[in-house]
């Protein structure tokens, strides 16, 4: 996969998680915190870990600080919950403006790096990454798993 086409799925796959975060914000507010039944977080907490992740996938591995405040991967990275957060868990509105910016700042740091060798191979979900690009291309699977997540728990709420 080429590059361009690469950050073009990324921005594609944002533009519909920003699509629902919008939803949610403007028609499931009051819902947006609540863990449904069946489940061990809330839209909230998902529409947060889909921005937390890439900011840990592209930037730990290849050595590079991470983009979002320490909030963000206190409250949402892998092993999070909803019920450990803290006044300092970013709110709905600012997990979206993350999600907004992610994708420019994303392919403003990695353009024309995405085959560089990682420091050291990064082993997830029984994968070995060697690339920038293999964890972006990753990502993709990640941030679409999550969204269907959230849209689960959307028609629950219905």
């Amino acid at each position: 996969m080429n590059e361009e086409m690469l950050f073009t799925l990324v921005q594609t796959a944002r533009a519909g998680t920003l699509q629902t975060a919008k939803k949610v914000q403007s028609e499931y507010a009051d819902f947006a915190d609540v863990i449904p039944e069946g489940f061990k977080n809330n839209v909230r907490w998902n529409l947060g870990h889909i921005a937390t992740v890439p900011d840990q996938l592209a930037n730990y591995p290849a050595g590079e600080k991470p983009e979002l405040a320490k909030p963000f991967h206190q409250s949402f990275a892998n092993g999070t919950s909803p019920k450990d957060w803290s006044d300092e868990t970013p709110s709905l509105e600012e997990i979206i403006q993350a999600l907004e910016e992610q994708p420019a700042k994303l392919k403003e740091k990695f353009a024309g790096r995405l085959s560089e060798p990682l420091p050291k191979p990064f082993s997830l979900v029984g994968v070995e990454f060697k690339t920038v690009g293999d964890l972006l291309a990753f990502n993709l699977y990640h941030e679409g798993l999550h969204a269907g997540q959230i849209n689960t728990m959307l028609r629950q709420a219905k």
